[in-house]
C-alpha cells in the first residue's frame, strides 16, 4: 500500500538551484499530489519534478566545431 503524501512531508525531489536530488518539503498540493516543493538545503521553492533531473541538451555547436578543427589537422604522420 502506497503511503499518502501530506502537506509538510519531506520527500526527495530534484532541486533546480542545487542541481541535485535532495530532501524537499511539500509546500503545496493539488488533487492529493505535490505541486510545489521547497529544498531543505537552499530553501528555494519550485514545481514538484518527481525526482527527475533536467534533460541534457545536445551541444551540437560544440561538436561541429570540434569536428571542424579535427578535419583541418588531418591524420598524424609517421615519426
Amino acid at each position: 500500500m502506497a503511503e499518502e503524501i501530506r502537506l509538510g512531508d519531506i520527500i526527495d525531489d530534484y532541486c533546480t538551484k542545487c542541481k541535485a536530488i535532495l530532501h524537499h518539503s511539500v509546500v503545496s498540493m493539488v488533487n492529493d499530489e505535490p505541486a510545489r516543493t521547497e529544498c531543505r538545503t537552499c530553501y528555494s521553492a519550485h514545481k514538484y519534478r518527481h525526482a527527475k533531473t533536467g534533460k541534457k541538451k545536445p551541444d551540437s555547436l560544440k561538436q561541429s566545431l570540434f569536428d571542424e578543427v579535427l578535419g583541418k589537422i588531418g591524420p598524424p604522420g609517421p615519426r
